[in-house]
């Protein structure tokens, strides 16, 4: 991480979400940096979050965030995004680590994971939040009608159903973008008014939807999240032509269920 690319966090629609706050560099952050950051998000524990070196943390890693704030922060891309999403969606990811540490604390074995924990590392590294107005384009999704949904209801995406990136390694991946990335996506259904806020305030208002649904144990396994190739999503990736939507073996059809 040598440079700061302004001009693609500028123009790639995917990097919406954070694109303020990483209007507030001109280089990588360090950690001189981060600590002039504004605190934005608080643990359920009560903590600032912090952005520190992982050899100031002593403890497991989601423990360290609940009880004293401390994210430990590689200076990296991987964690330079997870602390931009820390700042534009506070409530969720606080509400996660909230999660990991109320199953961890009634069972210190569910440090090795489980269902549910499986569920949130996906969410929280490869997800995105799919708000939609209109049903029928969340049947495309999880029906896998890729060309459908992508091609012939192009027009629809930011009006009717749009993709939220919420995974940090998503962003990461999109820096240097490949055949085959897929998302897990969460969809919540919005009014058709949602899709006439800017950005800052849409997030605004899926983060405390989240967050809720995250701290009613809403999240219970990995299969709650369907997949979503999401090269297609409209402007995306750069080579979107019929070749590119006529892949089958990126944009996967729906496998049919064996007969009994």
């Amino acid at each position: 991480m040598t440079n700061w690319p302004s001009d693609f966090f500028n123009q790639h629609p995917a990097f919406s979400p954070i694109r303020r706050h990483l209007a507030q560099f001109s280089a990588p952050p360090d950690y001189a940096t981060w600590q002039s950051i504004p605190t934005v998000a608080i643990s359920e524990g009560g903590s600032p979050i912090r952005f520190v070196p992982s050899e100031q943390i002593t403890e497991y890693y989601e423990l360290a965030v609940y009880r004293d704030g401390m994210v430990a922060t590689r200076l990296n891309w991987h964690d330079t995004f997870n602390a931009m999403i820390w700042h534009a969606f506070p409530r969720s990811k606080s509400a996660l680590n909230a999660m990991h540490f109320r199953i961890i604390n009634s069972n210190p074995a569910a440090t090795i994971r489980g269902a549910a924990r499986d569920a949130a590392t996906l969410l929280d590294e490869c997800g995105l939040i799919l708000p939609y107005s209109d049903p029928k384009l969340l049947e495309l999704v999880t029906q896998h009608q890729w060309h459908d949904l992508f091609v012939t209801q192009r027009e629809q995406w930011g009006k009717s159903i749009s993709a939220i990136t919420f995974g940090h390694a998503n962003f990461e991946n999109l820096m240097a973008p490949f055949i085959g990335l897929t998302g897990k996506c969460w969809p919540i259904a919005v009014g058709a008014d949602f899709f006439n806020l800017d950005i800052d305030a849409q997030c605004q208002q899926l983060d405390a939807i989240l967050a809720q649904l995250i701290a009613s144990d809403a999240l219970q396994k990995p299969k709650q999240l369907p997949p979503l190739p999401y090269l297609g999503i409209p402007d995306w990736y750069a080579q979107q032509d019929d070749a590119f939507y006529c892949n089958t073996a990126y944009f996967r059809p729906k496998r049919e269920k064996a007969s009994a």
